[in-house]
């Protein structure tokens, strides 16, 4: 049976700005995939993330649902299952439960002593307790996530904003001063426009760091936030495109073809506004494609992203571990020609 976090979560929440470190004495569980292939994929080639030296998965695995479900072997069965397949990207933020999901993932990878075979992807400036880009919160952000990661370093810091606060040279000189210490290899930006990336560009040419990825909504439901003048500068910059909520808040699995399917989780998140006759357009292409290729409308969407120009990872949410298997799928899933000309068409 599953032992859930209360109590760890509370000591948390309790530990004010410093919090706690990572879960430690999380039990080691062996998971069960009933009906689960044990090979869903074959080889996959890793991308190069931007102009850095990483080589990363093509499948980002975020923190935010293991945060929020807090369940101790459902956390570890789905980060078990992602790296057994061979990911190696986890995309983990101080607004996740307030740093929750850092511990958690701190923890299974002090047990598992995997940190040396990783890439995190940290992302600050939303959290409750160090809101905002300003030098302070940025440095204390980095520093509280580290303790609870147990770690000394992470390989990407992207900063959420903008801060209309603080000037963007100053948010960069402070991450400068991270990277000089050994703490942040490499940065990246969630949530600026693209005069905002242009502008970064300027200021890396003063010696400030260079941006190196782009965290961004994009998916059949959401293209317009990437496909306007975010494609054009990030392709002109060589940067990573790491697409968030690549299956649209779960609308894009099916799972929601009407109001009277709507959870209270999926009318939070707006699933509400993707039905009608565009919404209907997407899930029947998806679903003839899922056919067609013996596989998952979930598969499809992720696989569809994949193939689009710039996208290097689509940083994916899930709760347990059969669903790992149908979003890494995608990774060796080819849509023909013929499928992505249906899709586009379908979700305009």
């Amino acid at each position: 049976m599953a032992q859930a976090y209360p109590v760890r979560a509370s000591e948390h929440v309790n530990g004010g700005a410093t919090g706690i470190g990572p879960v430690f004495d999380a039990p080691i569980a062996t998971a069960e995939y009933d009906g689960v292939a044990t090979a869903p994929m074959s080889i996959v080639a890793p991308r190069r993330l931007g102009e850095t030296d990483l080589a990363v998965y093509p499948l980002a695995l975020g923190t935010a649902a293991l945060a929020r479900a807090a369940d101790t072997d459902a956390a570890q069965a789905v980060l078990d299952r992602y790296v057994h397949f061979g990911g190696n990207l986890i995309v983990t933020s101080q607004a996740h439960e307030r740093g929750l999901g850092n511990a958690i993932v701190g923890g299974w990878m002090h047990r598992r002593d995997l940190r040396d075979h990783l890439f995190i992807d940290l992302r600050i400036g939303s959290g409750s307790e160090s809101p905002g880009l300003g030098q302070i919160n940025v440095v204390r952000s980095v520093e509280s996530a580290l303790m609870r990661l147990g770690t000394d370093h992470v390989d990407v810091l992207t900063l959420e904003g903008p801060d209309a606060d603080v000037a963007l040279a100053d948010t960069l000189a402070t991450v400068e001063w991270l990277i000089d210490t050994g703490k942040v290899r490499h940065i990246g930006f969630s949530g600026f426009s693209a005069d905002s990336l242009l502008e970064a560009r300027v200021l890396s040419s003063s010696g400030l760091p260079k941006v190196a990825l782009v965290e961004v909504p994009y998916s059949l439901m959401n293209r317009g936030d990437f496909e306007r003048d975010l494609r054009i500068v990030t392709a002109a910059q060589s940067l990573g495109v790491l697409p968030t909520g690549p299956l649209a808040h779960g609308f894009l699995t099916g799972a929601y073809r009407s109001r009277s399917r709507l959870d209270a989780a999926a009318r939070t998140a707006g699933v509400a506004g993707f039905l009608g006759r565009r919404g209907n357009r997407v899930l029947q292409v998806l679903d003839r494609v899922a056919a067609l290729h013996d596989s998952t409308m979930a598969t499809v969407a992720v696989a569809w992203l994949l193939a689009k120009r710039g996208v290097v990872a689509p940083i994916v949410n899930v709760a347990s571990a059969v669903e790992v298997d149908d979003l890494m799928a995608a990774c060796s899933l080819r849509l023909s020609r013929s499928d992505m000309l249906e899709l586009d068409r379908a979700s305009e």
